[in-house]
């Protein structure tokens, strides 16, 4: 049986529920013999957190901006729909149908709703802790990231971790779909987590039970940046942190 580690956040009045799965991260390191430091920075990180050693008063204060702000606005829905295609097409993008892992879980959390009469449609506590307790490389939820560079200071929760095979995987659920709309959001918790705790190997994946879709960090960096410049949208407030 899995052994869960929890602790609860209040952050912004907003409750956050980060949970470690101690038995899937220990498991991978009988499976992983590249990277292991990697695994130990990444259990350091999820020990501090357990113990509350994060910087809540940067948290809770309203000055700084969170990670979830970051969104591209200002495009038209048929612009934006066109450029994901093109870059699903050309690679940038992988693509996984409804039929795929990630999906599979958030289907049959919303399955076991309808069946049980919950009357209402699950969230993402469900649906995360579904996948942590279940899926072998689940390894922590709602997990506390920050970043402090002289005043440049922000934070966020990345929904979930997982490590499969020799990757970190940053993975967030997007029930409202346009995942392209929120992938400086994403990818800007990727490279929060590989500069933070020097991760070589790291892809970030959004995901509904419709699809998912999985990315390196550094589109953000280039063929992001290289659009929304073409489309003359200068609000690309995440480039200052990066």
């Amino acid at each position: 049986m899995s052994k869960l580690e929890y602790k609860k956040f209040i952050h912004q009045n907003i409750p956050y529920s980060f949970n470690w799965n101690k038995t899937h991260h220990k498991e991978k390191y009988s499976q992983i013999v590249s990277n292991r430091d990697e695994l130990n920075r990444l259990k350091e990180h999820f020990n501090k957190v357990c113990k509350g050693l994060i910087p809540n008063n940067l948290f809770n204060s309203r000055e700084f901006p969170r990670v979830s702000q970051f969104k591209i606005k200002g495009i038209k829905s048929a612009f934006i729909r066109s450029f994901s295609k093109n870059l699903i097409r050309s690679g940038k993008i992988r693509y996984f149908d409804s039929n795929s892992k990630l999906p599979l879980y958030a289907q049959k959390v919303f399955e076991n709703f309808r069946i049980n009469n919950f009357g209402s449609i699950p969230g993402h506590e469900p649906i995360l802790k579904n996948i942590l307790i279940k899926d072998k490389d689940a390894v922590a939820i709602e997990v506390p990231i920050w970043n402090e560079k002289g005043n440049r200071i922000i934070t966020g929760h990345i929904d979930l971790i997982q490590i499969e095979n020799d990757i970190v995987k940053v993975i967030d659920y997007k029930p409202e779909g346009n995942f392209i709309l929120s992938l400086p959001q994403v990818a800007m918790y990727g490279l929060l987590i590989k500069s933070n705790l020097n991760i070589r190997k790291l892809r970030c994946v959004s995901f509904n039970k419709q699809g998912a879709w999985e990315y390196d960090p550094i589109i953000l960096k280039e063929d992001i940046k290289e659009y929304l410049i073409s489309q003359h949208l200068n609000d690309r407030p995440w480039e200052i942190y990066i």
